[in-house]
């Protein structure tokens, strides 16, 4: 007499729910079909205890499960961050360990979010999304459902090379009594695999390497994926471009092959260049021009030609020490500079030395003085001057006298009347750019304190130059 039949039944095929909070309901309307088609749904709702240690449960059943079902919806979209975006990331990283045709990953749509705009992880891309509106199953969900209950557990679409027909994968599926069933969504292969079946479109994009553990080694393990993953994702990239774009990058890159190496060839070439001459620095170079007037005016060369040599080494000089001055916010020409007068040109020092020193601690290394005396500073040279040296403004003045009143020819002359007028000093400021005016006034000197004009003068220009 046989013996009854006491073999245990097969466990049935876990399936890994995640969902967002939102998508509750719609999550356990998924759960309770999929439970009738004979699925062991995980579902944290109903699984997770109050003293259970949550993540390391979760990841587990990650780990353990045989299918993971992310449910995918506006709500997902709407969520920057989530605990569930934690659940597809360490389901993608699983899938890293699997064989090619493999069946694991079963995106769901509860509405009308689309593949393209989804914000998901890539692997989920490279498979078939199932759709259930609302949560609500689709005959085409139930019956999906049972053949992954009755062991469907494989991509339908057989390798390339192997001819041999599809085996059936338990005997539960031979003794079912519905019709046959729609085939199961493809799911595409990673592209790294051997043997896989053919891949429609360009290939998916890698998942972004995550650090996984503490330490150096990690550290170094991280960076490694990384650089890894920038190298693939550049290719993938390449590889998904027009191919009118590819052709141009590659034409790019030759020809800059060949001027790269056409220019370490002409280098390699040359000559050794001689050591290069020591550069003096403008106190050196000054120095150097002060010794060779010296010599020039005692070498007993003709007046003419010694007077023309001294004058150019003075114009030489003073260009040294003008190109200091270039592209600065303020240039300023001494007051006194060009006035024969020693009276006149003290006046005018005692009141510009004020004004500079305040000007060159306020705005430090946006101003600079000029060496060589205008032939006249008038509005004209000025701007000439602020053009040549490309300046943002430049500060000039002039000293005008006024007639001095007539005297009879029998009066004797007054020891208070000034012979010459009253002096007034035209202070003016002009953009260097376009040499229009900026800012301009007259100051009487009779009777005035050189320090009070120098601060009105310096309140006005630092007014009217902003600064660098």
């Amino acid at each position: 007499m046989t013996p009854p039949d006491t073999a245990t039944p097969a466990p049935k095929p876990t399936l890994f729910l995640s969902y967002a909070s939102d998508d509750r309901d719609a999550a356990r309307r998924l759960r309770d079909s999929l439970a009738a088609a004979g699925l062991d749904v995980w579902y944290d709702e109903s699984e997770l205890g109050g003293g259970d240690a949550w993540d390391q449960k979760i990841r587990r059943q990650i780990r353990e499960c045989d299918y993971f079902m992310p449910v995918i919806s506006a709500s997902t979209e709407r969520r920057k961050e989530g605990y569930f975006r934690r659940e597809w990331r360490l389901a993608t990283e699983r899938t890293l360990d699997m064989a090619d045709d493999v069946m694991f990953l079963l995106p769901v749509c509860i509405d009308g979010t689309t593949e393209n705009s989804a914000r998901v992880p890539e692997k989920f891309l490279t498979v078939q999304w199932l759709r259930a509106p609302g949560g609500d199953a689709t005959p085409a969900l139930e019956t999906f459902a049972r053949r992954l209950a009755a062991g469907e557990h494989l991509a339908p679409t057989p390798p390339r090379g192997r001819s041999e027909p599809p085996v059936s994968h338990s005997a539960a599926h031979r003794s079912a009594p519905h019709h046959s069933p729609p085939p199961l969504p493809a799911h595409s292969p990673a592209p790294h695999g051997h043997g896989s079946a053919p891949h429609d479109g360009p290939p998916p994009m890698p998942s972004f390497p995550h650090l996984q553990g503490k330490g150096m080694a990690a550290g170094l393990k991280f960076l490694a994926e990384v650089l890894w993953w920038i190298v693939t994702a550049a290719w993938l990239l390449s590889r998904r471009a027009p191919k009118w774009i590819r052709a141009l990058v590659l034409v790019w890159l030759v020809f800059s092959l060949f001027s790269y190496c056409s220019r370490a060839t002409r280098s390699s070439n040359k000559e050794p260049k001689p050591a290069a001459t020591k550069s003096l620095s403008p106190a050196e170079l000054q120095t150097e021009i002060a010794k060779a007037r010296q010599a020039l005016n005692q070498s007993g060369l003709p007046t003419g030609i010694a007077a023309l040599g001294d004058e150019l080494a003075k114009r030489l000089s003073a260009e040294i020490k003008n190109s200091d001055a270039a592209d600065k916010q303020i240039v300023a020409v001494p007051f006194a500079a060009g006035i024969a007068d020693p009276a006149d040109a003290k006046l005018l020092a005692d009141v510009f030395m004020p004004l500079w020193g305040r000007l060159s601690i306020e705005r430090s290394g946006d101003t600079a003085l000029i060496a060589t005396p205008l032939p006249a500073p008038t509005n004209e040279t000025l701007a000439a001057l602020g053009k040549r040296l490309d300046a943002g403004f430049v500060l000039g003045a002039r000293l005008v006298r006024t007639a001095a009143p007539a005297v009879p020819a029998t009066a004797e002359p007054s020891p208070a009347a000034p012979a010459n007028g009253e002096a007034t000093l035209e202070v003016v400021l002009l953009r260097g750019e376009d040499g229009s005016l900026a800012w301009s006034q007259s100051f009487p000197l009779k009777d005035s304190d050189p320090n009070v004009v120098a601060t009105q003068i310096a309140d006005a220009v630092l007014k009217s130059t902003p600064a660098k």
